[in-house]
């Protein structure tokens, strides 16, 4: 190899092997994170109270803890407990509470709802193919019901407020 060409392919490599350093920019530091304030007032207490100030959930707000119907929940007159469709329910609803017994209410879409238990209506109407299911059945502590694939059974029931367990079929 000619002089020249040796002299070019080394420059070549050795603009190469430059090329393929570390050329990371340089680092900066970083800020220390800002120091922690000396033991005072806490918080804690506003934010208890604040907590405290909030309603308590009922079952239209923490109903996505029962969508696989598999929850306990207290529940009060006028409560909705939303399932997941593959149920063949779409909601229930607490219609009353009395002494010793809970009226619930159901909403079906599959046009064969089918319910056990204590004081059992169901009517379902279907319509160029579009199926609507209502419903009602009472729970009391000594008779828990079935509405489809979920099973209902009362827990407790005192004043303005029961606790219902949902477990899936």
């Amino acid at each position: 190899m000619p002089l020249p060409v040796r002299f070019v392919i080394a420059v070549l490599i050795s603009v190469l092997a430059a090329c393929t350093g570390s050329q990371s920019a340089p680092r900066t530091p970083v800020a220390a994170p800002p120091p922690i304030p000396a033991a005072g007032p806490t918080t804690a207490a506003p934010a208890v109270a604040s907590a405290a100030a909030s309603p308590e959930p009922t079952a239209e707000t923490n109903g996505k803890e029962c969508a696989d119907a598999d929850c306990e929940i207290e529940v009060r007159t006028g409560d909705r407990i939303r399932l997941d469709e593959g149920f063949g329910v779409r909601q229930f609803t607490v219609e009353s509470l009395d002494r010793d017994e809970v009226v619930i209410t159901m909403l079906g879409f599959s046009g064969g709802l089918s319910v056990e238990g204590m004081s059992v209506s169901v009517t379902s109407t279907c319509v160029n193919g579009r199926c609507r299911d209502e419903g009602e059945v009472s729970l009391r502590p000594d008779a828990p019901a079935r509405i489809d694939g979920v099973r209902l059974k009362l827990i407790s029931l005192a004043g303005d407020r029961a606790v219902i367990r949902l477990t899936p079929s």
